[in-house]
């Protein structure tokens, strides 16, 4: 199995030393301050990078990448399982994996973690009628799951198809405990197999089913209650204040030396903070610790600070993850490939790259990272050119026929002026990428109109219902031989599909079947680059750049940085200063 390796990211080590002074409040407590509400502390429900930073200590995978070497090392399991091809049978060349889950793994109530409950969450991942389309995508690739009759932490994982990312798609991934989410065993009375896409209508009659993906999906399982198997465990949630979590005191992984498992700080406090100025006045008093995320402009202003830059320590690795803006391949005014390009010929990303991150990132071209071997480097991004867009919107038709400086065309029988919209939430980089490409746009004789929504009536009333224009973005991998295509492929055009932007070219769909079953990696990284030109080709979303993550951390605490999300791993966290004062 090809594991991902990046080398042209080294990991940070730091050792931290004593800051403050006020011995009277020794509180072994890392209060680290996040931008909005995360919504949603489910892995599998509604999943966004907010949310990621609080459930990866509530919950942890049977596998996952380790954020000092990079290499998938066993979590929950005791080996990693090797992949064994079938030769024979209903399932003959595909492939399977033995696996084995640790004797003293345990959730949260001490009952043991089982094969029972890794069924359980496939089989809700792969209900149609949750909200689990991110793994669904990946998980529909499970063709059967098979227990051992005479071990309950023994199972094996079928594919029907080989793919590239077969082992991270059997063990990278959080499992939940059956008997509280499924406490009445509803799920046990359909066989595994029933659960998947091409089932969904029967499965959508289902009253039962439908139930239980009601109260799955609700807030009682992501916001007011939760169990896991993660080394804290989750305390409180005042909304748009903060969230507690408080390391289990009797754990079963207590002193390990796995970096997930690890659980110094006696408890981790997350704090809402939106307003950015807020926050660093609240890092500069001593009441929050950690902040990622600030502008380039705040993280220099910090680091250049004589009064407070030995106080703290400054990181900017290179995440993995990427700022595009989502097109509606359907919408009528953008289903026409030359006024999407001609979209991204007005978006001067060099400038914002200068002005916006301080050069703190890299131009991309596509879904794939510039960090990742698969990146075509042959692909010149798409320069700011004002002449050039314009002549791309006269070959496809507009004109500004009536001189009030908009271009206008005959759509359904009527003249439709180019005006389009471009939904935003109060994130500050969306601000002034909508803002620029505003200026940029109206030059070339397009009306941008900005319109500001909360971030989670974007994805539910505009995102999941194609019912939008443009929305500014952010895409995020994980370390994974597999890039997330899934997205590019035609088959995930559904209501909760991960193809939001309703691309669909059949040549893409047989590219991105051809990689996932290709391990030879020369073969491989050619199909990639293939798709990269195909993507770059259509310009089904404007790719933008790949930022530097802007992490400060005090140095109250000892601590490390790591290209794997979110960039810092609070539960590693050893306190070494003086206490923090809190108000």
């Amino acid at each position: 199995m090809h594991i991902l390796k990046i080398s042209l990211i080294a990991l940070i080590g730091l050792t931290i030393f004593s800051c403050k002074t006020d011995p009277k409040n020794v509180e072994n407590i890392v209060n680290i301050r996040i931008k909005k509400d995360p919504e949603r502390i489910n892995p599998i429900v509604f999943p966004n990078p907010i949310a990621r930073e609080i459930y990866q200590y509530l919950h942890v995978p049977l596998a996952d990448f380790d954020p000092h070497t990079l290499e998938i090392t066993p979590i929950l399991i005791k080996n990693l399982p090797i992949e064994m091809p079938i030769d024979t049978g209903e399932f003959k060349g595909g492939v399977a994996f033995d696996v084995e889950l640790l004797e003293n793994a345990k959730w949260d109530n001490g009952q043991p973690i089982t094969a029972e409950d890794y069924v359980f969450t496939i089989k809700a991942i792969n209900l149609p009628s949750t909200n689990a389309g991110k793994y669904r995508d990946f998980t529909q690739h499970i063709s059967n799951i098979e227990l051992d009759p005479n071990n309950s932490k023994k199972f094996r994982v079928i594919f029907a198809k080989d793919h590239i990312s077969a082992l991270e798609i059997a063990v990278n991934i959080e499992i939940y405990p059956k008997y509280f989410y499924d406490s009445l065993n509803i799920l046990d009375n359909y066989k595994y197999r029933e659960f998947n896409e091409h089932n969904a209508e029967k499965l959508n009659a289902d009253s039962t089913l439908l139930k239980f993906a009601s109260t799955f999906n609700s807030n009682k399982y992501s916001r007011e209650k939760m169990s896991g198997n993660g080394p804290y465990k989750f305390v409180s949630w005042t909304a748009d204040q903060n969230v507690v979590l408080e390391k289990k005191q009797n754990y079963w992984a207590k002193g390990s030396n796995n970096a997930l498992l690890q659980q110094n700080p006696d408890k981790i406090i997350f704090h809402i903070i939106p307003d950015e100025v807020t926050a660093v006045t609240q890092l500069k008093s001593g009441q929050i610790d950690v902040i990622n995320e600030i502008s380039s402009e705040q993280y220099h202003q910090l680091e250049n600070d004589a009064t407070i830059k030995d106080k703290f320590s400054f990181y900017h690795p290179g995440l993995i993850k990427q700022y595009y803006i989502l097109l509606n391949n359907i919408d009528p005014k953008l289903k026409d490939v030359k006024v999407r390009t001609a979209l991204s010929y007005l978006i001067d990303v060099d400038n914002i790259l200068k002005n916006l991150e301080s050069g703190m990132g890299t131009r991309s071209i596509g879904p794939i990272h510039p960090l990742k071997k698969t990146f075509n480097k042959d692909i010149t991004p798409i320069p700011y050119d004002i002449e050039k867009a314009k002549n791309l919107l006269a070959d496809a038709g507009w004109k500004d026929a009536n001189g009030n400086g908009v271009l206008e065309k005959p759509i359904g029988g009527k003249s439709e002026e180019l005006e389009l919209e471009i939904l935003i939430s109060g994130q500050e980089l969306g601000k002034r990428i909508a803002i620029l490409l505003q200026e940029n746009a109206a030059k070339a004789g397009i009306k941008i109109k900005i319109t500001e929504k909360d971030f989670k009536l974007i994805r539910t009333e505009h995102v999941k219902t194609r019912n939008f224009q443009l929305v500014p973005t952010v895409i995020s991998q994980d370390l994974i031989a597999w890039d997330d295509l899934s997205r590019w492929h035609s088959e995930n055009i559904t209501a909760n599909g991960s193809n939001e932007m309703s691309y669909k070219n059949p040549e893409m769909d047989q590219l991105i079947d051809q990689i996932i079953v290709t391990k030879d990696e020369t073969q491989r990284i050619n199909l990639y680059k293939k798709m990269q030109e195909l993507l770059y080709k259509d310009q089904s979303v404007i790719f933008l750049y790949a930022p530097e993550e802007r992490i400060v951390i005090s140095k109250n605490w000892t601590s490390f940085a790591s290209v794997k999300r979110p960039g810092y791993f609070a539960n590693t966290f050893k306190y070494v200063g003086a206490p923090v004062n809190h108000k």
